[in-house]
C-alpha cells in the first residue's frame, strides 16, 4: 500500500511499505565440472568462503554434510563422528579446512586427512577415533 503526505501543500513524499517476502532459503549453485554444468543445492555457504562451489546441507536428524562441487567430502553425524570421503583437489583441501573452522573448531584439515587415509571416523568433540561401523 503506498501512502502519500504532503507538507505544505508543495512536496509530496511518498511511502511503501515493504512485504517481505518468503525466500527459498537454498543457496543455487551451478557447478561445471568440464563437461557439463549442475544445479547444486546447498543450505549454507560456509563464512570465510560465501562464493565458493561448496555448501553445507543440515538434515532433520542433525547431521551435516560438506559438499565440495558435487561431491559429498565430509559428514558429521549427530553424535559427532566424522568421517572423510577424499582429500581431492588443492581447492577442496582449502575447503575442507574452512569448513572444520567454522563446524569443528578443534580439528584442522589434518586431522580429517588422517580419518581418510586410516578410513576412521574422529569425534569432533573429544578427538578420540573409531573403525566406522
Amino acid at each position: 500500500s503506498k501512502k502519500i503526505l504532503q507538507f505544505d501543500g508543495t512536496y509530496a513524499i511518498i511511502y511503501t511499505e515493504i512485504k517481505r517476502k518468503e525466500v527459498d532459503p537454498m543457496i543455487k549453485r551451478k557447478v561445471c565440472n568440464g563437461y557439463t554444468t549442475v544445479t547444486m543445492y546447498y543450505d549454507r555457504a560456509l563464512r570465510d568462503m560465501p562464493y565458493a562451489q561448496c555448501g553445507v546441507n543440515i538434515h532433520a536428524d542433525g547431521t551435516i554434510d560438506f559438499i565440495s562441487y558435487t561431491t559429498r567430502v565430509i559428514t558429521i553425524t549427530p553424535n559427532g563422528w566424522l568421517s572423510c570421503t577424499g582429500t581431492y583437489s588443492p581447492t577442496t583441501r582449502k575447503q575442507i579446512g574452512r569448513f572444520l573452522r567454522e563446524y569443528a573448531p578443534l580439528l584442522t584439515y589434518q586431522h580429517a586427512k588422517a580419518a581418510y587415509i586410516l578410513d576412521t571416523r574422529i569425534n569432533i568433540h573429544t578427538g578420540n577415533t573409531e573403525d566406522p561401523a
